[in-house]
């Protein structure tokens, strides 16, 4: 049986309790092999690389990639109607805030059009 509650940052799903991330977490990983190839990079550059901004950059990538067409428009109707912060839809939606606007003016044009005169044999 698959079912979710959720009480003081917690939420029990399938008998296991994990606790709700919140906006001031951490989000940790491990990664031996990726730190030690960051730590060569960052050495072999003059002035070194930012690690924290790559992670930030990689992270923003990957969310975008992983996100299915449906997840993205409804992500953007969240934005729409302010349910999604401008940061958290730039992070999420990167360019596609503007496509996706541009496409809903063209279809919302295309339903308009007069259609009376059309036919179609």
């Amino acid at each position: 049986m698959t079912w979710m509650a959720s009480h003081n940052n917690y939420v029990l799903w399938e008998k296991n309790y994990y606790k709700m991330s919140t906006n001031n977490d951490k989000i940790q990983f491990r990664g031996r092999a990726e730190k030690e190839a960051s730590q060569i990079l960052d050495q072999l550059r003059l002035g070194g690389i930012n690690i924290s901004e790559l992670a930030r950059q990689g992270l923003a990538e990957k969310l975008r990639e992983t996100l299915s067409d449906e997840e993205r428009i409804t992500l953007h109707q969240k934005y729409k109607d302010g349910e999604l912060s401008d940061d958290a839809a730039e992070i999420l939606l990167g360019d596609a805030i503007e496509e996706i606007d541009r496409e809903r003016e063209a279809f919302e044009k295309a339903t308009e059009l007069d259609t009376t005169d059309v036919f179609q044999e």
